[in-house]
């Protein structure tokens, strides 16, 4: 297999570090070197050529390959079964629907969140519960890092320079979960895009950090959605007309499940619910003009329409804990967009 790719020397693994440090390649943790077997390995488990291009980023006019996929999954610490779901999300990255040039840049510091659903997650045992978005999972924890790699070195994202996040949040080192499929009181998130249950898929979606609640209180899904739209009402999006993921654990699962309630019901409910008033924001300096009486009767919902709202099944069993995760920005930016695996 030829590769293209400029080749770098090292004494020993340390000074290889220091190589790649010295470069500007890593995201200040210790890398994998890039070595021609590693990178072979990645393509031929991925069944993809080294020239392959995978993405074309129009605003930069960069050109993903395959082999510079690749070289980044071995430095993220990616096994090579991993690299066909990292290949995926470049994909996904790449369509005009996603905008990758506007959460890439933003001062508001969207990160690239991976779901991953279909038997592929379980193969390759990517985390859906305990610790659902913390440490402690290969899978997870490298495959996410691959693409914020990729990001970094391939298409210029580098904090300060492409990458103009005012705070940022964890995200942006890693953010990738499956779906608890077994547990979930729902089909798969991805069959919502056309997909059957048994194939592989990965979604994409421009994000802020998760924002938790906490409701043990509740034994009605009623109950338990007010406590998220009452969060939700005013986050750091509202009015945007962004998307938004649900995410929800174990203990809120069964209130849903017990209850009968469908995905759908879960939108509608939140859709119809979680509304602030032109005046709230306005008080709360989210929205601009002067303060009017008829802006107390004025409502915004959180979201355009119900399906905007990204319903997932993930998290521990125990323990009265969900959370929402806002769209980095409107719409119109940036969608969040699933391909196959």
């Amino acid at each position: 297999m030829e590769l293209t790719s400029r080749t770098h020397s090292a004494d020993d693994y340390a000074a290889a570090q220091e190589l790649c440090e010295a470069q500007g390649w890593t995201d200040g943790l210790p890398v994998i070197p890039a070595t021609r077997e590693r990178i072979t390995a990645m393509l031929e488990a991925a069944k993809l050529a080294p020239g392959t291009q995978l993405a074309f980023i129009e605003d930069r006019q960069v050109r993903v390959t395959a082999e510079k996929v690749a070289i980044n999954a071995v430095m993220a610490g990616c096994k090579p079964e991993y690299m066909p779901v990292v290949a995926a999300a470049i994909r996904a990255m790449g369509d005009k629907r996603f905008g990758y040039h506007g959460p890439a840049t933003s001062t508001n510091g969207g990160a690239i969140f991976l779901l991953v659903n279909g038997p592929v997650a379980r193969r390759l045992e990517i985390n859906a519960g305990d610790n659902l978005f913390g440490p402690g999972f290969r899978a997870n924890a490298t495959i996410g890092r691959a693409i914020r790699l990729v990001m970094r070195n391939v298409m210029g994202n580098k904090p300060g320079e492409l990458d103009k996040a005012c705070l940022g949040h964890g995200g942006k080192y890693s953010y990738c979960i499956a779906e608890d499929e077994a547990g979930s009181p729902w089909p798969p998130f991805h069959t919502t895009r056309g997909f059957s249950p048994e194939q592989d898929a990965v979604t994409v979606f421009a994000a802020l950090a998760p924002d938790q609640y906490y409701n043990q209180l509740s034994s009605t899904p009623e109950g338990l959605l007010a406590t998220l739209c009452a969060q939700m009402r005013i986050s750091s999006t509202t009015g945007w007309r962004a998307e938004y993921a649900l995410v929800f654990a174990g203990e809120h699962q069964a209130v849903l499940r017990n209850a009968g309630w469908s995905r759908e019901d879960v939108q509608r409910y939140v859709w119809e619910n979680c509304r602030a008033s032109a005046a709230e924001l306005k008080r709360a300096s989210m929205r601009g003009g002067e303060l009017k009486p008829e802006d107390e009767g004025k409502f915004f919902p959180i979201v355009e329409q119900p399906q905007d709202l990204l319903v997932i099944a993930a998290g521990g069993k125990a323990g009265a804990q969900s959370c929402f995760i806002p769209g980095w920005a409107a719409k119109s930016l940036s969608l969040s967009v699933t391909v196959p695996v």
